[in-house]
């Protein structure tokens, strides 16, 4: 569960999403150069609307085709979605009104950042016209190796071509969406069988005018928590991007995007951004950078590089944004050469990463460690001490 202070400071649960876990009021990290934050336009800005990019899921993370196939999120893209909620509650963006798919990945992210920034009584509104982009015959296959069969480009043109679809998807497949309860209530004639980034487009653009656009009129604060090709579709529409420039536009995973808009709706550009979008991603502009480039890099035939770094970890009165490395170390400094520690030793660590905040009570380091000790031994190894501070059960 997520547990998340409230405005009086308690502590509650949220849900059953698992992975995150924050004791009191969020604590973040001290802000590092080249960190990316807003401007103060809000004298010139009408409304805001902030979308966010779904963290990682367990296709993403198998390099799989998943378009409309509902699957979950890592441990990973659990931690990304909680870094958002850091960042956004570090800049004080305060929602009115959220908006998400109707596939689980985008909902978990949103119920995440909601959660954790106290705002889970935002009213969320889920369509099916903001899932992700349907992949057809592709959904399911692996990333690479349809790139080693059918070569790199026509993979590449496949999935970002603005108006050329990858295979169509059989009526029997599972992957179907006529075969999903979830749209039984949507006309058969509208489902897609396979669609190119102009199909999606055209099938988003339709909510983003009727119930997106009216509140964004009213001069409030949107949150928009769908796909990479949904949102490029948008933005697609919002910055008036060529075809051409918008097949090349990279969305990385759970790192908000904010763009605030005057009273014609019009984007405002923001310091930091980057052509060919007005709006600004927030947080630190080489890790934003290095993301972008590893989601173009999904469908290339070499080896994958190395998984991001869980960066989220939460303890005692506040959550801290740690790297791997960061958490390697404070292991390795109190196992030294053994390969696991006992109770006495996570409290340690938990203290020292605290950093003179007040640490968890001995009963709640005693429910973590037996949490993730799944052999009951007495011992938990790195992998081990990661899960229990990140919460993962």
């Amino acid at each position: 569960a997520v547990r998340t202070a409230g405005a009086n400071g308690a502590v509650r649960t949220a849900g059953a999403i698992g992975a995150v876990r924050t004791a009191g009021a969020l604590r973040p990290a001290a802000r590092r150069s080249g960190e990316i934050h807003l401007l103060d336009k809000k004298g010139e800005a009408h409304s805001t609307v902030v979308f966010l990019r779904h963290g990682q899921s367990t296709w993403n993370a198998d390099s799989l085709f998943t378009g409309w196939a509902d699957v979950e999120l890592t441990t990973l893209g659990k931690n990304e979605a909680a870094g958002a909620a850091a960042t956004l509650w570090k800049e004080g963006i305060e929602f009115d009104v959220a908006y998400c798919s109707r596939l689980k990945r985008a909902r978990q992210t949103l119920e995440i950042v909601l959660s954790i920034s106290g705002q889970e009584e935002v009213p969320v509104n889920a369509c099916w016209r903001l899932n992700e982009r349907m992949y057809g015959g592709l959904t399911g296959l692996n990333k690479k190796e349809t790139a080693a069969k059918y070569g790199d480009e026509q993979v590449k043109r496949w999935r970002r071509s603005y108006d050329v679809p990858p295979p169509p998807v059989e009526k029997d497949s599972p992957y179907y969406p006529g075969n999903n309860p979830q749209y039984y209530h949507i006309r058969e004639e509208e489902l897609p069988l396979s669609e190119c980034l102009k199909d999606t487009l055209e099938r988003t653009l339709p909510y983003w005018e009727s119930d997106i656009v009216p509140a964004l009129t009213k001069g409030k604060t949107v949150l928009v928590a769908a796909h990479g090709n949904s949102i490029r579709g948008i933005l697609k529409h919002l910055d008036a991007i060529p075809d051409e420039a918008v097949t090349e536009l990279e969305i990385p995973t759970g790192v908000p995007l904010v763009y605030q808009l005057d009273a014609s709706l019009k984007p405002i550009a923001a310091e930091g951004a980057v052509a060919p979008l007005s709006g600004v991603f927030l947080g630190n502009a080489d890790e934003i950078a290095a993301a972008r480039k590893a989601v173009a890099d999904q469908t290339k035939a070499a080896e994958a590089a190395e998984p991001a770094e869980v960066q989220f970890a939460c303890m005692g009165s506040g959550c801290l944004l740690l790297s791997s490395g960061d958490m390697r170390r404070a292991f390795d400094a109190v196992a030294g050469d053994a390969a696991d520690i006992s109770t006495a030793e996570l409290k340690t660590i938990l203290e020292r990463l605290s950093e003179g905040e007040e640490a968890l009570r001995d009963a709640e380091v005693n429910e973590i460690f037996e949490m993730v000790d799944r052999n009951g031994d007495g011992r938990i190894d790195f992998e081990e001490f990661v899960q229990a501070i990140t919460a993962e059960s």
